[in-house]
């Protein structure tokens, strides 16, 4: 079941939110307002809103009911949602507007992609931009579509060592062993008309797909 996160209006995909209107959403602090200021009512909400004035809190709460987190957690808004969105049954979480911002919350929204508990639960979460698409690879054979938007695709490794095979890429490779650090897998590209075979025989990586701006 697929759902899509809004953090905020930065760096999102030309008309994405009218791309998606009819889909499901859920809105993270000022992501939610920025759904209900485009016509899309959010499944739910989660954050503290300290980033909101009064007149947007009663927009929002005009449509949904708000029940605001405390300012000093534990955790990230975005964090958090994300928890509540695999709670309510969602295995495939795309994330909108959690870059461009402080770069402290954005290497937060990427570990969250590398969280054990949801590689164990089989959820499929990537962060997605006007210019990216980042997504968590664990060991294991991956076949990766092509996409024409974004040709370019990078392999980052996560662990120490990261073995790893790739086929049907202009630069293959064959049991490569990887260290934190590498960049000998930056910016590859699928050969057309095929699609890519990764296999990740120990580690993982995060998996960039990006085109120039």
């Amino acid at each position: 079941m697929k759902v899509n996160l809004l953090c905020g209006d930065r760096n999102l995909p030309v008309d994405i939110l009218k791309r998606k209107a009819n889909e499901r959403w859920i809105g993270i602090d000022r992501g939610a307002l920025v759904l209900i200021e485009h016509n899309i009512t959010p499944h739910f909400a989660v954050g503290d809103f300290d980033s909101i004035n009064e007149a947007e809190r009663a927009l929002i709460e005009s449509h949904i009911t708000l029940n605001p987190l405390n300012p000093e957690k534990d955790d990230t808004d975005l964090a958090l949602g994300v928890e509540q969105a695999v709670a309510y049954g969602y295995n495939d979480i795309e994330i909108y507007g959690a870059t461009g911002g402080r770069l402290d919350h954005f290497l937060g929204a990427v570990q969250i992609l590398e969280k054990p508990e949801f590689e164990r639960q089989g959820i499929t979460i990537t962060l997605v931009d006007d210019c990216n698409e980042i997504q968590y690879l664990p060991t294991g054979k991956h076949t990766v579509q092509q996409i024409e938007a974004l040709p370019y695709i990078s392999f980052i490794p996560t662990s120490n060592p990261t073995e790893i095979s790739l086929a049907n890429f202009k630069y293959n490779l064959e049991h490569e062993v990887l260290l934190r650090g590498s960049t000998l897998t930056i910016s590859n590209e699928i050969i057309a008309t095929e699609t890519g075979e990764v296999e990740i025989f120990k580690g993982n990586v995060l998996m960039i797909r990006s085109k120039d701006k």
